[in-house]
This record gives structure tokens, C-alpha cells and sequence, in this order.
């Protein structure tokens, strides 16, 4: 009886678990009279929920409403919000129309799967062109590295070769790629909003991320710090910053 017990005690708290983690979905969409999907990731725990549309860009949301056939969102844009509905027992994500189809905006509904989480690769952009697949965790992990001011992540994927750094206190994503790897080291660059460029390397057996300085630069320094592996962040962790 007490095996019984403790075999009933572990499935429910692996379905909790799993019901607590944040939940991604493609959705088989329309962008610019093209078929290109989108995705939506959602945490039933916290009712937040971050839009990733085909042109890359990422918008955050509400949960409203859910139950087990269907979950409410409201999805924040420029001049107001976006009321959709997501039927989770048939999978598919509706876009109400404006009544009468006035503006020519008509009743939409895509067909959605579960996806792989979606990670803070998602945050990865770049001036030129680049293939949105490689927003796809493949082979991804994550670091957390003490900074001056708290923690900093940094978020890279070895397939892929994508990279993603958040500052401290989330004041910046940079983006950039990985430029080589040997002998149990990555070497990455990344680049932030002024322009600036860095070179790290990260050191996997001696788990040490290494800015590399710049000469003549008192400013910029060679530093190291002793950085934490874990799985590869949520996107779900770029909520509050795209809420704001």
C-alpha cells in the first residue's frame, strides 16, 4: 500500500510539474499573405504569456480566462490589446473578427502544435538577414554569471551557433554567434545596441566566462567569472522586460 502511495504521490507531482512549466505552441499563421508560423508561449502560473510573430518581433500578454477546453489571452499591441482564444482541445488559436468584417478584418483560425519550449534564443536578432530557424533550441544551454550589479545570462545554442546575453537587471539583450569552439571552449561575440562588440570564451571544464579585454581600453579589461550551467532560459523571462 505505502509503494502504491508513493507511486500515485510522484505522477501527480510530475503532472503539476509539468503543468507548471511554460508551455509553447506554433500556430500555423499568415504574415504578408504568406504562410509562416507563429508561436505563443504561456505560463498558467504566473497568466503571462510572450507572442513571437513570423517577422521576429515579440509582444507580451494576459491570460484572461482558462479552463481545460479553452484559455482566454490578451495580447498587448500598439493602440490597444488583442483578444484571442486558444482551444486547447482541438488545438487551434482563434482571431476574432470585427463584427460585420468592418476594416476588412475577418474571423481567422490556425492550426497549433506543442513545440520545444522556446528560449531566450527567441531574443536573438541581427541587421541582416538570418534564417529564423535558427531561433530553434537544438543543442542549447544557459549561464548564469555574477556581474557588478547582479546576475547576468548568457544563452547559446552549439548547433545553431546563436548566442543571446542579458545585462544585469535585464537593461540590454545583446546578440551575437558562436565564431569557434576547441578542446572544451567557445569562443562567442556579441554586440549591444551602441554597436560595441565583445569577445568572450567560455570555459566548460573550468566553467569560467571570459570577457576578452581590449588594448589600450582601461575601461574594458580582460575579466573571468565562475558562471552556473542550467537548461536553456524561458523566453517566458523576457515578460517583464517587454511589458514594461
Amino acid at each position: 500500500m505505502r509503494h502504491l502511495t508513493l507511486l500515485l504521490f510522484m505522477i501527480l507531482a510530475s503532472a503539476m510539474q509539468a503543468e507548471a512549466a511554460p508551455t509553447s505552441i506554433r500556430c500555423d499563421g499568415k504574415y504578408y499573405q504568406r504562410q509562416q508560423a507563429y508561436f505563443v508561449t504561456y505560463d498558467l502560473k504566473t497568466n503571462h504569456f510572450v507572442f513571437e510573430n513570423p517577422g521576429g518581433n515579440r509582444l507580451p500578454g494576459e491570460i484572461i480566462g482558462v479552463s481545460d477546453a479553452q484559455m482566454d489571452l490578451s495580447l498587448r499591441a500598439d493602440g490597444g490589446r488583442i483578444l484571442l482564444s486558444f482551444d486547447r482541445t482541438r488545438n487551434v488559436m482563434t482571431w476574432p473578427g470585427m463584427p460585420g468584417n468592418e476594416l476588412g478584418r475577418t474571423l481567422l483560425q490556425h492550426a497549433c502544435t506543442v513545440v520545444t519550449g522556446r528560449t531566450m534564443l527567441s531574443a536573438f536578432s541581427q541587421p541582416e538577414q538570418f534564417d529564423p530557424k535558427r531561433l530553434d533550441p537544438v543543442d542549447a544551454f544557459s549561464l548564469t554569471c555574477p556581474g557588478q550589479y547582479g546576475p547576468y545570462f548568457v544563452t547559446l545554442d552549439r548547433s545553431t551557433k546563436t548566442v543571446v546575453l542579458e545585462t544585469q537587471s535585464a537593461a540590454e539583450t545583446m546578440s551575437g554567434n558562436v565564431t569557434g569552439a576547441n578542446d572544451g571552449s567557445i569562443r562567442f561575440a556579441v554586440a549591444g545596441r551602441s554597436g560595441s562588440q565583445f569577445d568572450l570564451v567560455w570555459d566548460e571544464r573550468k566553467r569560467l566566462l571570459t570577457w576578452i579585454g581590449v588594448a589600450d581600453d582601461p575601461a574594458r579589461p580582460t575579466t573571468s567569472h565562475e558562471c552556473a550551467v542550467t537548461g536553456p532560459r524561458s523566453i517566458m523571462e523576457s515578460y517583464a522586460q517587454l511589458a514594461r
